[in-house]
């Protein structure tokens, strides 16, 4: 299952909710990066800024929203994630990190490729934008962190051949996310 509107509305409520709790909060990674290039995310991840995975769930509970924990990636000792939430029904997964700003765990992921974020949520779906926000450029495959797995590199080696070509490297830095030019 792939996602559609209905679900990135979803990933931007939680990412208002979380916000309204004083929790920061972004999309970011994967989906961000597809749609960039032109695919359909096959999953969103919300990422919010919060140590306690209680007062996380606690947030989700208050609003109704089912969810479960899930095991996740690796655990690196540079990696900043301490826990996600499945988003029942949906293909959202809620990344919590140990920081106090959502640009901390971004500049976190392990390669530069998942350095795309949604920024503009409050503008809904036809006024956000992706943008890039990594510090080696996208069209160079990099590593953030030096503790991936060889398996992790390889899956990012073959996601980077697949995309990079989708592009060319001096296009603008913003890409739709929803309305007449995005797709969703």
């Amino acid at each position: 299952m792939s996602v559609n509107r209905a679900t990135m509305q979803g990933a931007f409520d939680l990412c208002e909710l979380f916000q309204k709790e004083g929790v920061p909060s972004i999309i970011a990674g994967g989906a961000a990066r597809d749609i960039y290039f032109g695919v359909t995310p096959k999953d969103i991840d919300v990422i919010i800024c919060c140590d306690d995975k209680l007062y996380a769930s606690s947030i989700l509970e208050k609003a109704g929203i089912a969810h479960s924990v899930i095991h996740f990636y690796n655990e690196s000792s540079s990696d900043r994630i301490i826990g996600v939430f499945k988003i029942a029904g949906t293909n959202i997964d809620v990344c919590l990190y140990d920081c106090t700003d959502v640009s901390e765990a971004v500049d976190a992921f392990d390669f530069n490729l998942n350095q795309f974020v949604i920024s503009g949520i409050h503008h809904g779906i036809d006024g956000a934008h992706v943008r890039f926000v990594g510090q080696t450029h996208w069209s160079t495959l990099a590593a953030v962190r030096k503790d991936y797995s060889l398996k992790r590199l390889e899956k990012m080696q073959a996601k980077f051949l697949d995309l990079r070509d989708r592009r060319a490297t001096g296009e603008t830095v913003e890409v739709p996310v929803g309305g007449v030019n995005g797709p969703f």
